[in-house]
């Protein structure tokens, strides 16, 4: 702790700004490595304010994938999710199977992608399994409707807006493979 010069009044003291925003006045220091922050900057931890900077360092030792790990993280999750959403646009749940089935579906396809990179996680791992389940299982359905009504219309070639208005218009699959993406992605946001 640093005293006062008894001899500077409280307005002659030395101003001190933040590190990251110089045009802000503050007197916070993170209590791990002194860096000047302003409460914008200041990350309340269990031990103190930490500036951003040393939280990221704490919360990297937590983050050990490789790229390759998010390559088959996004290679799983996509083949994974393009087999649910591409069963679902098939079998034609209802809507209330769709919505009760979505979180553990998405919650196995986790534990598969889990699995098969052996739990290691980056930091954006999250992020990329929720998007490859969104994209592989609108990509499944999108392909079981080509398949229906390229058989219907006897190989003739489907129109892209017909293919896409048959996967907006069907509530039951969005919100089946938009659950079963949140329940992936908070199934590697946990830390456990």
């Amino acid at each position: 702790m640093t005293e006062l010069n008894p001899t500077l009044t409280p307005s002659e003291e030395p101003l001190t700004y933040c590190e990251v925003h110089p045009d802000r006045e503050t007197a916070l220091r993170c209590n791990k490595c002194g860096r000047l922050m302003c409460a914008e900057c200041a990350v309340p931890t269990p031990v103190g304010y930490r500036c951003k900077q040393c939280v990221r360092q704490v919360e990297s030792t937590f983050f050990n994938a490789t790229q390759r790990d998010d390559v088959i993280v996004a290679v799983v999750a996509g083949l994974a999710g393009a087999l649910l959403g591409g069963l679902e646009k098939a079998i034609g749940l209802p809507l209330l199977f769709a919505v009760l089935l979505g979180l553990p579906a998405g919650g196995a396809i986790a534990e598969v992608a889990l699995r098969a990179i052996q739990r290691r996680r980056s930091r954006y791992s999250p992020q990329i399994v929720a998007a490859a389940v969104v994209i592989g299982g609108l990509a499944g359905a999108l392909l079981v409707t080509y398949i229906r009504l390229s058989g219907i219309a006897r190989g003739g070639a489907v129109p892209l807006n017909i293919l896409a208005q048959s996967i907006i218009s069907d509530l039951g699959l969005l919100l089946f493979v938009g659950l079963a993406a949140a329940a992936c992605y908070g199934r590697f946001k946990l830390r456990s």
